[in-house]
């Protein structure tokens, strides 16, 4: 799961870039007054945006280190800047699971894909993440057509979520299901070579 929090941490380079115009932007030297003005205000604005993401940063971190990380971040969210805000919330999806409360973990992953902010590469993620973490009693069926979108579409998460839908079939029975998406699993180049791996080494069991 680091390396997809890390993934994640992709989405603070905006603030990043922020703090970096705040420390070593260019002013305009020897201007008319009404430019000195304008560039002193937007300097103004930058020193405020480096305080922000420097209060939110700590405020994140202090609430990974915290007793209780789920109700620390809850208390700190609304204070976090957008990435860390999204960040905040999947560590507290992640933190539901851990903690055996998979209806509470799947409703906030599920908040998480419905969020027309965030960019829909974690909106997928998020589905996905939903899936993976739902009750033992869900219907089979509901989470086959949260997948069905992630399968249809090409990208970053179509492997894994293949994967988890042939899972998903052998519980019901359907193997030549699970089958044909592990063959398709093989033949994308695009993924991990540990998930071909695993649909190889499944589908050889399965052939057996």
């Amino acid at each position: 799961m680091a390396d997809i929090f890390d993934e994640i941490d992709e989405e603070l380079k905006k603030d990043r870039a922020e703090l970096l115009w705040a420390r070593y932007g260019k002013y305009v030297i020897g201007a008319c007054l009404f430019v000195v003005v304008a560039v002193g205000g937007h300097q103004g604005y930058g020193v405020y945006s480096a305080k922000q993401i420097e209060k939110a940063a700590d405020l994140y971190h202090m609430s990974l280190k915290a007793d209780d990380v789920i109700s620390s971040l809850n208390n700190n969210v609304d204070e976090l800047t957008d990435g860390y805000q999204m960040l905040a919330r999947f560590q507290i999806a992640a933190a539901e699971a851990r903690a055996g409360d998979h209806a509470a973990a799947q409703a906030s992953y599920s908040a998480l894909a419905e969020d027309k902010a965030i960019d829909p590469l974690y909106q997928q993620f998020a589905q996905l993440l939903s899936v993976m973490n739902a009750p033992a009693d869900s219907s089979v069926q509901s989470l086959q057509d949260r997948l069905a979108p992630l399968i249809s579409a090409a990208g970053t998460w179509q492997g894994l979520a293949l994967e988890q839908s042939a899972s998903l079939d052998l519980q019901t029975g359907k193997v030549d299901a699970a089958k044909t998406k592990l063959e398709q699993i093989v033949t994308l180049t695009e993924i991990p070579q540990s998930l071909r791996q695993r649909a190889q080494r499944m589908l050889d069991i399965l052939n057996a």
